[in-house]
């Protein structure tokens, strides 16, 4: 299967029928808890990302959300 992540064209290798947003997330190393995910252009809740189904050719983009800054 080959997808569009954060621009960058990858082949994953499913096992399964289907390939699901969550477990895909959590095999290429993203913590769910600290990204934001549009697939195909759409901001995806995470209460359904683990029903949300991946197909060929779809598009993530995944932003980590990083804490951080400076105190005045």
């Amino acid at each position: 299967m080959q997808l569009k992540i954060n621009g960058e064209i990858k082949t994953i290798k499913n096992t399964s029928e289907e390939l699901l947003l969550e477990p895909l997330l959590e095999n290429l190393g993203y913590k769910p808890q600290l990204v934001v995910v549009e697939l195909n252009g759409e901001i995806i809740n995470p209460k359904v990302w683990i029903s949300t189904k991946i197909n060929n050719g779809d598009c993530l983009e995944v932003v980590t959300i990083v804490g951080g800054g400076s105190y005045s």
